[in-house]
């Protein structure tokens, strides 16, 4: 790619405009939801279970490992997938596996609770600064970095937008796999744009660099892909599986880009670096970052471990394309 990006203008302004419709029409949404209130560990062990909720009052545990839900098994992948979204006051029985037996319990889904209407309300405004702030520098100084610098503030931006229900069970997996795409390759440009700001790396400019840069995010949106459309059994190897390579996935592009972070930085002068906008990106990237990799973290070695108000730690993402934003427009 050379530093003319005018020929993926008309594309990123089509794909950031339909981010900022889905974003919107998710955020008119929020309303027609509904929720039982609580958390998996994403291998259906409870981690969380809301004060307020429908489910606390029917007396789910944390440590609750869901068995069934209305008689179809939590690993029937297929069947889930074509159940509709829950009403307001629709009730179905939860079976969990608590010690060495078994609870049913009837639990009645309910409108949001406010603290999960704030936090969709919150995402969406996140994702419009992510596609607001990096188009406008994009806009403003059109080059390499900043046009991978715009695709990532969208793709992530389609990340926090909820997006509206579609009813359809074949139309929701399609829309599913398509965004999740999205949002892996998202995720590999933060590195992408580490690589060429302030100025391109060594590596990035050799031959298939980029393809190899983007590759693990393939190999996971693929998997999601096969999950999604062809619905496996959701066995517990399975999705041990599935959260490893996610966790390696999402990590290794993570840890790779505040490597090459750190060594623009390192590599830099005092007078350079307050020049090209990397003392902004630092201190964005360490503000944004750190709660929501803490989160994480534990997440990944003690599952059922829930921080102090942990829901609304991500909402410091929104300084990384603000700091990002106003660096890369130097």
């Amino acid at each position: 790619m050379s530093d003319s990006t005018s020929q993926y203008k008309t594309g990123l302004m089509v794909f950031a405009v339909v981010v900022v419709i889905w974003a919107i029409l998710g955020v008119m949404d929020i309303n027609n939801a509904t929720q039982v209130g609580y958390n998996t560990d994403g291998n259906n062990t409870i981690t969380q279970v809301y004060d307020g909720g429908p489910a606390k009052a029917a007396g789910l545990q944390v440590g609750d490992y869901l068995v069934s839900v209305d008689g179809i098994s939590t690993e029937d992948a297929a069947a889930f997938s074509k159940q509709p979204r829950p009403t307001a006051g629709q009730s179905r029985t939860f079976v969990v596996k608590r010690g060495d037996g078994e609870v049913s319990m009837d639990i009645t889904s309910g409108p949001l609770l406010p603290r999960t209407k704030n936090i969709g309300y919150a995402a969406s405004l996140i994702s419009l600064c992510y596609i607001g702030f990096t188009l406008m520098a994009y806009l403003a100084k059109q080059n390499r970095a900043t046009l991978v610098l715009a695709f990532t503030g969208a793709a992530l931006g389609l990340a926090f937008a909820g997006g509206p229900y579609i009813t359809s069970p074949g139309a929701r997996s399609i829309v599913t796999t398509v965004v999740s795409l999205i949002v892996l390759f998202g995720v590999g440009s933060l590195l992408h744009f580490m690589a060429v700001f302030p100025s391109p790396r060594d590596f990035i400019n050799k031959p298939n660099s980029v393809k190899l840069l983007y590759t693990p995010a393939l190999i996971l949106g693929l998997l999601f892909a096969y999950r999604t459309l062809f619905t496996p059994a959701a066995t517990d190897t399975l999705n041990t599986i599935t959260n490893v390579l996610a966790g390696l996935v999402f990590g290794g592009y993570l840890v790779a880009s505040i490597v090459v972070m750190l060594q623009n930085y390192s590599r830099a002068s005092a007078e350079a670096r307050d020049a090209q906008g990397l003392n902004t990106v630092m201190i964005g990237t360490l503000v944004g970052l750190l709660p929501v990799a803490l989160v994480n973290v534990i997440g990944i070695f003690s599952p059922q471990t829930v921080l102090p108000g942990q829901d609304f730690y991500f909402l410091t993402l929104i300084v990384i394309p603000v700091t990002w934003s106003m660096a890369a427009k130097r």
